[in-house]
């Protein structure tokens, strides 16, 4: 599974981690970010509506035009999506100024999923991934495993291994009964009939 680390230009809690040979893509005035980590992107898009300041020569710039329908983050996942890329970590994708960029990238998420990538957010602490009709597993963490229902419904939602099990229920998008809950075993297994599920995990310390 080739991996792709997008650096967006939200804000930035926590560090980066790019594992070896996978693909760097900032996207706009998430460079800012890389060069102060001191990360070497392999391609640097957007529009730069957002970044003014002189380009790089160390790498690929691709500038694209202000009026598209995708925003730069959607685009980096397509670059990497057309080279082999079926895993993302993104970063920096919310906050910032731009709240509508925040939901737009939750969205995105949706999108990835649809395609059969693999598309995490990473916000210090938190990640945010979503689940199709299928099986999952999700690591254990020390801290909160939340459920939300990014469509009308989710229905035949099964969760074991967690502090609040789940068989067979019904998570609509007008009420959080997914919040908040834990994962005691090793893993949480996620069982889900049909719908859009948002997993949300917040790993409050490192496990000992």
């Amino acid at each position: 599974m080739k991996t792709c680390v997008i650096i967006a230009g939200g804000d930035l809690r926590g560090e980066i981690s790019v594992p070896e040979d996978a693909l760097v893509i900032c996207a706009d005035c998430g460079y800012r970010h890389a060069q102060r980590l001191g990360i070497v992107p392999d391609v640097l898009m957007g529009d730069f509506d957002s970044y003014d300041d002189p380009l790089p020569t160390h790498c690929i710039v691709l500038c694209h035009p202000p009026e598209k329908d995708e925003t730069d983050t959607m685009l980096a996942v397509y670059y990497g999506r057309d080279r082999g890329c079926t895993e993302f970590h993104i970063y920096g994708a919310w906050g910032g100024a731009r709240l509508d960029h925040s939901i737009a990238n939750l969205q995105m998420l949706h999108h990835m999923a649809e395609q059969g990538l693999c598309g995490v957010l990473h916000d210090g602490t938190t990640t945010m991934t979503v689940q199709l009709q299928g099986i999952r597993e999700y690591p254990k963490t020390n801290g909160y495993f939340s459920l939300f229902s990014m469509s009308d419904e989710c229905t035949g939602l099964t969760v074991q291994g967690v502090k609040y099990p789940l068989e067979n229920a019904t998570l609509k998008n007008s009420f959080p009964l997914g919040v908040s809950n834990e994962i005691l075993d090793e893993t949480a297994t996620v069982t889900l009939d049909s719908g859009v599920l948002l997993v949300v995990q917040t790993n409050l310390s490192p496990i000992l």
